[in-house]
């Protein structure tokens, strides 16, 4: 039976973190990370077997990968960058190392795409695989939901819809190329870093649905937000679907490169040509 110690040590190999900012890596009771000079964006994300992934269809490196983006997507969204991550993993008793391994090299290898280190967690047995990830980035002037102007430009770093179209596949037994959106979704971190910020109000990235994502931004900005079909087509994909991790914010003008759906107005709800969107997207409880 392989110990902890066994998944720890091929853990420490996989990650590898070796930054001039990490004092102490993985291994000890607690890693250490040398002072930050900006404000620190802290962000984490829980996801359990069943629930947020099925390994009847995905990977244990897609899984780890998808998990990861998840939650480096949420320090993008707030204007920050991914810097370092901690993971806690529950692992069904069958797992071997080579299966941790192949959830680790996931996660890592999504990090690796923004310079981001895992520098620790915690491992435990549990019937479900389950994981966590907390991460750490840094950011100078965070964007907020709350931000939304009157007048403003909503756009979408890409549409959403092909997670959502991809899992309608999987559930009726169909595993391709055209699935490969729910299971790995592929987040476009460089366009929001690349984003000139004096026209920046609002941003969040598309996790549980556009309608529900844009609601919020509405609720918290005290604003309205009208769409127009004419880029959304009232697809329920793009309107509700979730887990494409696309960004969507408000703007003084619309970035290039980003597609234009709506204006921000006065008002409390989302509306698409003039109808308000009761529906919205997942929800957790």
């Amino acid at each position: 039976m392989t110990t902890e110690a066994q998944f720890l040590s091929a853990l420490e190999k996989t990650f590898n973190s070796r930054s001039p900012e990490v004092v102490v890596g993985i291994g000890d009771d607690a890693a250490v990370i040398s002072p930050q000079k900006r404000a620190l964006a802290l962000s984490t994300d829980m996801a359990v077997e069943g629930t947020h992934f099925n390994r009847a269809w995905s990977s244990l490196y897609e899984i780890g990968a998808k998990i990861c983006a998840a939650n480096l997507a949420d320090i993008f969204a707030m204007g920050g960058r991914p810097k370092f991550l901690l993971v806690a993993a529950a692992i069904p008793q069958e797992f071997s190392i080579q299966d941790l391994i192949n959830v680790a090299e996931g996660i890592r290898d999504e990090a690796a795409k923004v310079g981001a280190f895992v520098v620790g967690g915690d491992l435990t047995r549990s019937p479900l695989l389950t994981i966590a990830i907390s991460v750490y980035g840094d950011v100078e002037n965070p964007i907020l939901r709350s931000g939304a102007h009157i007048g403003d430009v909503v756009a979408l770093s890409s549409l959403p819809g092909d997670s959502a179209r991809g899992l309608e596949l999987l559930q009726a037994g169909i595993n391709d190329e055209r699935s490969a959106a729910h299971k790995y979704p592929q987040v476009e971190y460089e366009k929001v870093a690349k984003l000139n910020r004096a026209f920046v109000h609002s941003l969040t990235d598309v996790s549980d649905g556009l309608v529900e994502e844009l609601s919020s931004i509405a609720r918290l900005s005290e604003v309205g937000i009208e769409l127009s079909s004419e880029h959304l087509k009232r697809d329920l994909h793009v309107l509700h679907g979730g887990e494409d991790h696309v960004f969507v914010g408000t703007f003084t003008q619309a970035p290039d490169g980003w597609i234009e759906i709506g204006k921000v107005v006065f008002g409390n709800s989302v509306r698409l040509d003039g109808e308000v969107i009761t529906h919205q997207g997942f929800t957790h409880f």
